[in-house]
C-alpha cells in the first residue's frame, strides 16, 4: 500500500467518523489530531493525537513519517443544519489552516493531499442550480464557499499533490457507492457523507498524480 500511514484532520466531525473508520478497515495506519479525544473511539489502526491543527508545533510533529493527508476540516456552525446559524469557527478557518498543514507537509516531504470542499465552490458555481445559489447569497453559507474558495487556492498554489472534492448537500447514511463525478448540481442533488468518505480514499489510493484538483461529486 503506498499511503499507508496518513493523517486525518477534522476527525471528530460527521464526514471524518467515517473516513477514520473506514480507512482503518482497509488498512491504514490512521493519525488523528483533534481538539478533544472525548469525542473520537479508539480502534486498531489508530493513533489519536489531541491538539490545535493552527499551532505549527503540534501539526508538524503528527505530520512526522505521513504518506498523505486527508482532510475534512471547514468552518462549523451552531446548528449544521441551519444555513443561518452563527459561526463557530473564524470566517477564514479553512484557507489559514490550509496555510499551515502546507508548511508541514513541505517539511516533512509529504506531498499527497485530499480535502472537503464543497460544490458551488470556484468553477463549480455556475453549475449550480439558481436556487441553491440564492440559498448560499442570503446565508452564512456564503462565508464558508468563499472560505472554501480560498483554501482551494492555497493547496494548488502550494504545487502539492492535492485534490478538492466539493460535494453536493450532505445527508447521513451507511455507503451506498452510488458516489460519481457530476457536472451540475440541481436542487434535489445529494450524497451521503459515507460515501464522501469512500470518495477521498478511493482517491487517495489513485497510482496517478490528480490531473484535475477538484472534483463535484453527487449521487448517480
Amino acid at each position: 500500500m503506498k499511503y499507508k500511514n496518513i493523517l486525518i484532520l477534522g476527525a471528530t466531525g460527521a464526514t471524518g467518523r467515517w473516513l477514520v473508520q473506514m480507512a482503518t478497515e482497509r488498512g491504514h495506519q490512521v493519525t488523528a489530531l483533534v481538539r478533544s479525544k472525548e469525542n473520537i473511539e479508539e480502534r486498531d489502526g489508530l493513533e489519536i493525537v489531541q491538539g490545535d491543527v493552527l499551532d505549527a508545533a503540534t501539526l508538524e510533529h503528527v505530520m512526522e513519517g505521513k504518506d498523505a493527508v486527508l482532510s475534512c476540516l471547514g468552518i462549523s456552525r451552531k446548528s449544521a443544519s441551519n444555513p443561518w446559524s452563527p459561526l463557530l469557527s473564524s470566517s477564514d478557518f479553512s484557507a489559514t489552516s490550509a496555510q499551515s498543514i502546507v508548511v508541514a507537509m513541505k517539511k516533512h516531504g509529504v506531498e499527497r493531499l485530499i480535502a472537503i470542499s464543497a460544490a458551488g465552490v470556484g468553477d463549480s458555481k455556475a453549475n449550480v442550480d439558481p436556487i441553491t445559489r440564492l440559498l448560499f447569497r442570503k446565508s452564512n453559507l456564503s462565508i464558508t464557499l468563499q472560505d472554501s474558495e480560498n483554501m482551494e487556492e492555497v493547496y494548488t498554489d502550494s504545487g502539492l499533490d492535492s485534490l478538492a472534492v466539493r460535494p453536493v448537500r450532505l445527508v447521513d447514511g451507511a455507503p451506498a457507492n452510488r458516489a460519481r463525478i457530476v457536472e451540475r448540481c440541481g436542487i434535489s442533488s445529494k450524497i451521503s457523507r459515507s460515501d464522501v468518505a469512500g470518495w477521498m480514499l478511493d482517491a487517495l489510493e489513485r497510482p496517478e498524480p490528480f490531473t484535475s484538483r477538484s472534483e463535484m461529486i453527487a449521487w448517480k
